[in-house]
């Protein structure tokens, strides 16, 4: 069962938000258009036809249709939008070419993008989706070119692969290999953590960009995914989800919203994780133990699921899990984790370190929030979280005084704790991010962060006149007038 909602008083919040905001009534742009694992197929849902599809309550403005105004917000975007532009995509593209045999003479890169680094190919995801963002919240079409050819140089290293002895439609900077251990039982680091990132990265450059080759490179990367999945038995493939997979389930699940092709919903639900999702749907808390980020991204991807399916387990498992991080395993900053791992219920006072609040947690922890505020917006609860962890932790995870936005791995809570990395990363001075040195996965998520801060501002209600503010950050929707906005 899920866990209860707060029947506590309005919030700030929820006062400010169900007032609509008011000045936008000038012409705006058009709405956009809008669980438990399988044990047989007898007891799986058939996907929902798009007629029939669970419609979220309230949809967010897009980010083309926002423009931040000068603040804080506006400025990370700015330092975060330069290193965009700044990083070379052939040093990143390095270990994806060579994994196939085409040539590269571009300088490796280090951190965890080094040639002997298994999670190498991860930080290519990210950048893909900020990419995406900066020019979808900028318009400006330096990041749209700099997409178009990252993403037609994974086309030809997937291309490549079969000459490369590898399956039709694999694209990674390892090889293929890793996979075949994988399922023999061994725990290989996160292989598809990092497939995750780039079918990600490569679904937002399709929806936030129009990218068509995008779309297909990513097309490709989902068959091969059904036909790697496909033989395993459940037994096997519950073994595989033992190791950390990122949102394999969310974004294939999201892939299917937009194709509505029912094989890719059927791959997406055998990332459906039992060990997880079972405690979850019967409304207990099993979190104590588990590493926080394996576990948000995972339910991130229930979300979807429920829209997909219209199987309304998947939305309960994910208000159950969001509630119980909030209310009993989050520090007052808004993030969660203690040397990124969950501890037992309400021992928060006893859980300090320099390593509190990795800040990938936060990263996944809004996303969520911000999904099930879509279907459930009088529940402010979601918004009032989204709003401390984005202020305390969000905002200040990077380093005002970078060029280039550097952000920190954790955000620890002890007294006299420093910003620092991720131990075992070179950084920049300062104990950030580096610019090709660093590549933990919160500099990854850092990118994607500091792009889309304008995504989570307006929303609109079916048949309102006007947008409903959250007031999150200092904006302005775009309105029919001179300059189009």
């Amino acid at each position: 069962m899920p866990a209860p909602h707060s029947t506590s008083t309005p919030s700030r919040r929820q006062v400010l938000f169900t007032a609509s905001a008011t000045a936008a009534t000038a012409a705006l742009p058009a709405a956009p258009t809008a669980a438990a694992p399988a044990v047989t197929a007898a007891t799986v849902p058939p996907p929902t036809d798009r007629a029939h599809r669970p419609e979220p309550a309230v949809a967010a403005f897009p980010l083309a249709d926002v423009r931040l105004l000068d603040s804080p917000f506006l400025a990370n975007m700015r330092r975060t939008c330069a290193y965009l532009l700044f990083v070379d995509p052939d040093r990143l593209l390095h270990t994806f070419r060579l994994n196939v045999g085409l040539p590269s003479s571009a300088e490796p890169c280090g951190g965890w993008e080094a040639p002997d680094v298994q999670l190498r190919g991860h930080t290519t995801g990210h950048l893909l989706s900020a990419l995406a963002q900066a020019h979808a919240a900028t318009g400006d079409r330096a990041y749209a070119d700099k997409a178009r050819l990252l993403v037609s140089a994974l086309a030809e290293c997937q291309r490549a692969a079969p000459a490369a002895g590898f399956h039709r439609g694999y694209l990674s900077a390892f090889p293929e290999s890793v996979f075949d251990r994988l399922e023999a039982g061994e725990k290989p680091w996160a292989p598809y953590y990092t497939l995750h990132k780039i079918m990600a990265g490569l679904l937002d450059q399709y929806r936030l960009g129009g990218n068509r080759e995008a779309f297909e490179v990513l097309l490709e990367m989902a068959a091969w995914t059904e036909a790697r999945t496909a033989p395993l038995s459940r037994e096997r493939m519950q073994g595989v989800l033992k190791v950390e997979f990122g949102g394999m389930n969310d974004v294939l699940a999201r892939l299917h919203l937009e194709t509505g092709d029912p094989v890719h919903l059927r791959t997406a639900r055998r990332f459906d994780h039992d060990e997880l999702f079972g405690p979850l749907a019967a409304g207990r808390d099993e979190l104590a133990g588990r590493h926080a980020n394996t576990e948000i991204a995972k339910v991130v991807g229930a979300v979807p699921a429920y829209e997909a399916t219209g199987d309304r387990r998947y939305l309960d498992i994910a208000d159950t899990f969001w509630t119980t991080v909030v209310r009993h395993h989050s520090y007052a900053i808004g993030g969660n984790s203690n040397r990124e791992l969950f501890g037992p219920p309400d021992e928060i006072a006893s859980r300090l370190s320099e390593v509190t609040c990795e800040n990938c947690n936060s990263y996944n922890m809004l996303k969520l929030g911000r999904d099930l505020f879509r279907h459930d917006p009088e529940r402010t609860e979601y918004l009032d979280h989204y709003e401390w962890t984005l202020y305390n932790q969000m905002l200040a995870e990077q380093d005002p005084d970078s060029a280039h936005g550097f952000v920190t791995y954790y955000t620890g809570l002890w007294a006299g704790s420093r910003r620092e990395p991720k131990g075992g990363l070179g950084s920049a001075p300062g104990s950030y991010s580096g610019d090709y040195d660093n590549f933990s996965c919160d500099h990854g998520t850092g990118l994607e962060t500091h792009t889309k801060f304008a995504d989570t501002v307006y929303f609109r209600t079916a048949g309102s006149p006007g947008p409903r503010s959250s007031s999150i950050c200092s904006s302005r929707p775009k309105c029919a007038g001179a300059n189009g906005e």
